[in-house]
């Protein structure tokens, strides 16, 4: 970096005010509302006004070696992150990378490709992931997980992600019903593992771009036994049984045994919510994905017969909890402010913009929920 791009040499900007951005996400010809200091913080790059250009951008991403990232102030974290120049995929890659996200798919997705199950599928193998897992529930805000959660997938991601996100969304419920760690542990392990069975499933079946014939359905709804069938003599009754009853219902009209009330266990409670988030969050073919506010009313209006209404409401009043304040793309293209989310009409919530407050509807709505800057990444536990 020559003097010009370093005028400024040891100019301090309170750290709490600044966020870690990735220089690749600059642009030729970005005007910057804003200061940009180097991955300190403790140096100015450039200052407010400057215009970023082809050569300066090759310097800045040059200047650090490995380290490429830059310091900016969080209006202009959200600005670039947001931008038309920054698409979504390169975004959520960057997020998925940074919190470690990636590596635990990956690493899930090498497993499940393994068919030796008894070297693997047993609960000490498995220890270090599951610990690996949890620790993003205490580093890190349950809402950056839930922005990864929240991504449409790749088809052929489809189990492996779906896998790490029920582990994740497991995770989350055990601790906001605040149950000691090993039974937290418990709890993440049968979300990782309740649809092994699926590895039993003909790809051609498990990976349809459409809707299932009556005949590949049933074919599908086989998986919970293999499950079981996989993890009988291995785990507990908190992981096999997770793994079996699923996709059960207190009323008795879920499958494959129609176990109903008592018969079904807190584990497959708890995993059931899960995997309907998940399931509905994300996007097939078929289908486009919800945004996590419709998906709220729809858990709060009980379109999903059979689930533990106890449990369901834990799981509102908690995730509305992390979504309040958070910063919202709108319809009309600018952003707000979630400031409320009425826990009988979630999709309508309460946002503030410009000093006003108003109430989303058929107009007017939430087209998407922001990445939150990097001083949010921490628990928010």
């Amino acid at each position: 970096m020559d003097r010009e791009n370093e005028r400024v040499g040891t100019h301090k900007a309170p750290a709490r005010q600044l966020q870690t951005l990735p220089a690749e996400l600059l642009w030729d010809g970005l005007v910057l509302k804003d200061d940009i200091f180097n991955h300190t913080g403790a140096v100015l790059l450039l200052p407010k006004g400057e215009t970023i250009t082809k050569s300066r951008l090759e310097k800045l991403m040059g200047f650090y070696g490995d380290d490429r990232n830059i310091m900016v102030y969080e209006e202009t974290y959200l600005e670039i992150m947001t931008d038309e120049h920054t698409s979504p995929e390169a975004r959520q890659k960057l997020m998925e990378k940074h919190i470690g996200y990636t590596h635990l798919q990956q690493n899930i997705g090498d497993l499940f490709e393994r068919r030796d199950y008894d070297a693997w599928l047993n609960r000490d193998k498995l220890a270090p992931l599951i610990r690996e897992v949890a620790s993003k529930l205490e580093n890190f805000d349950p809402v950056m997980i839930l922005s990864c959660i929240n991504f449409p997938r790749p088809m052929d991601e489809g189990l492996q992600r779906h896998s790490l996100n029920v582990a994740l969304l497991n995770g989350m419920q055990a601790e906001w019903l605040e149950l000691p760690p090993d039974d937290v542990n418990t709890l993440v392990l049968a979300g990782l593992l309740h649809d092994i069975g699926k590895t039993m499933i003909p790809e051609e079946i498990l990976n349809a771009p459409r809707r299932l014939t009556a005949e590949e359905t049933a074919v599908m709804r086989a998986h919970p036994v293999y499950s079981d069938q996989l993890l009988a003599g291995k785990f507990d009754d908190n992981v096999r049984l997770a793994a079996r009853h699923h996709h059960e219902k207190l009323n008795g009209k879920g499958y494959p045994d129609g176990v109903a009330g008592d018969e079904l266990g807190f584990s497959a409670r708890i995993t059931a919510i899960s995997d309907i988030y998940d399931a509905m969050v994300s996007a097939r073919s078929y289908k486009g994905a919800r945004l996590p506010l419709d998906v709220f009313d729809m858990l709060y209006q009980e379109e999903f017969d059979g689930l533990d209404r106890s449990l369901v409401i834990t799981f509102l009043k908690n995730m509305r909890a992390r979504y309040t304040n958070r910063q919202v793309m709108m319809s009309d293209g600018r952003r707000g402010e979630i400031l409320y989310i009425p826990l009988n009409d979630a999709d309508h919530p309460i946002i503030g913009r410009g000093g006003e407050a108003r109430q989303t509807d058929e107009a007017w709505y939430c087209k998407e929920i922001l990445p939150a800057a990097e001083g949010d990444y921490v628990t928010g536990r």
